[in-house]
């Protein structure tokens, strides 16, 4: 009974290892009115947000001062349009999240480097937000709605897909970095959503990969309004004026899965003994 037992435990860890926290299925897309030409295959927003971009055209880092931009790693969403994204694993609403945080989503927003234009020519390039803040990329506002079952549709934000730009690996120190990192940052750690673009004013590359620690940035989703405990489905639609684009969406593990995944490691641990 108890090898019985264990080999369950196994095999629903494993499943739930195996589930990657990122969009696995295209459901539906419309490109819209005025969606970014080039940027149309819906499937780019599929698996992670892009660590490095630009192969063969100017080959670099993802970090906030140089967002994603291939045809190949953006979604573009036109005004009318909208972008439905499948997941394996549940989109789970715990109180136990960081920051009440389920879901994170990732665009091409990225902060506008002042190193280039203030009066300090030895730190161009360096990455420096100003103390004005400013963003590009974040296109227009998202209606962001989640669904357990593919048909009923509860909002659960609507937002500009701004805050915060991503950050491909944690061990960066150029804001346009020439090769890749060698620690990955976590798609799947939320920051805290109570920071506010103005609250970010002068602060250098480093400061913000401090601020990030550890995480791959992304604009965090609470998905508490719509009274779902749970949901696999998300749909993007936009209602605005202005295009927007999508590299990924990530859930937030489960507390409940990841225990799972400590239980079947001990229970492989205790059968190899």
């Amino acid at each position: 009974m108890h090898r019985f037992i264990a080999s369950i435990t196994i095999a629903l860890s494993t499943s739930a290892a195996l589930a990657t926290p990122f969009a696995t299925s295209v459901v539906s897309y419309d490109a819209g009115t005025n969606a970014i030409a080039g940027y149309t295959d819906a499937t780019s927003a599929l698996g992670a947000a892009e660590r490095f971009t630009g192969e063969g055209v100017f080959p670099s880092g993802v970090t906030p001062f140089n967002p994603a931009f291939g045809t190949d790693e953006l979604v573009s969403v036109g005004s009318g349009g909208h972008l439905t994204l499948g997941f394996d694993r549940a989109i789970t609403n715990s109180a136990s999240h960081a920051f009440g945080i389920d879901l994170i989503v990732f665009s091409n927003s990225g902060f506008v480097d002042t190193s280039w234009t203030d009066s300090d020519p030895t730190n161009d390039g360096s990455g420096l937000v100003g103390n004005t803040p400013t963003l590009f990329g974040a296109g227009g506002e998202a209606t962001i709605e989640v669904s357990s079952d593919g048909i009923h549709w509860f909002t659960a934000a609507v937002t500009t897909l701004d805050l915060f730009p991503t950050l491909g690996y944690s061990d960066f120190t150029d804001a346009t970095p020439f090769s890749h990192g060698t620690v990955q940052s976590d798609f799947t750690r939320a920051i805290d959503p109570s920071i506010a673009l103005n609250d970010l004013a002068g602060i250098s590359f480093s400061d913000i990969v401090a601020l990030y620690n550890g995480s791959g940035g992304g604009v965090g989703i609470d998905i508490s309004s719509t009274g779902l405990t749970s949901a696999s489905f998300v749909r993007f639609t936009n209602n605005s004026g202005e295009a927007f684009e999508i590299d990924a969406v990530s859930v937030v593990p489960s507390p409940s899965t990841l225990a799972l995944l400590t239980l079947g490691v001990c229970a492989v641990n205790q059968r190899k003994r």
